[in-house]
């Protein structure tokens, strides 16, 4: 199995970032315009994204609200070139001089384990590429909310 890792600092307190990538169902994180629809609750719960046969169904494995962790799977067919496809996020916080004024910045990280599909250096890159977007779209939601 391959891994990939990408892991960001952002400028806010952790309560705020885990508050909203902690919760599986919130997907207002996601550009405006993307469809989302959720089934069940807690592990076990299905977040489809998207539309038609490029949809994503991710299905919820865990939630640790005690060290801010997500796990999650995709069971099926992927728009990138991997299977086996197992992601992990994790919400840390971090002492920083020079941050907020209440001090906190926080550590998001994002990860998966898959097996490659094709070429195992473009399937690296598709995943970095992908995880760069979501963490980029998490600080853009967070920015945003002030």
């Amino acid at each position: 199995m391959a891994s990939v890792r990408v892991t960001r600092e952002l400028p806010h307190p952790v309560e705020k970032v885990w508050g909203l990538v902690g919760d599986f169902a919130n997907t207002s994180w996601m550009p405006e315009g993307t469809e989302c629809r959720v089934e069940g609750e807690g592990p076990g719960m299905i977040r489809h994204i998207g539309a038609g046969p490029g949809a994503l169904a991710e299905t919820l494995e865990s939630i640790d609200e005690a060290s801010r962790t997500v796990r999650y799977t995709i069971p099926g067919e992927l728009p990138f070139p991997a299977t086996d496809y197992h992601s992990t996020i994790v919400v840390r916080e971090v002492a920083k001089e020079g941050a907020r004024e209440d001090g906190s910045v926080s550590e998001l990280e994002w990860s998966c384990r898959y097996e490659p599909k094709g070429d195992p250096d473009a399937a690296q890159v598709a995943m970095q590429g992908l995880y760069d977007t979501l963490i980029g779209w998490v600080a853009d939601a967070l920015d945003r909310s002030g």
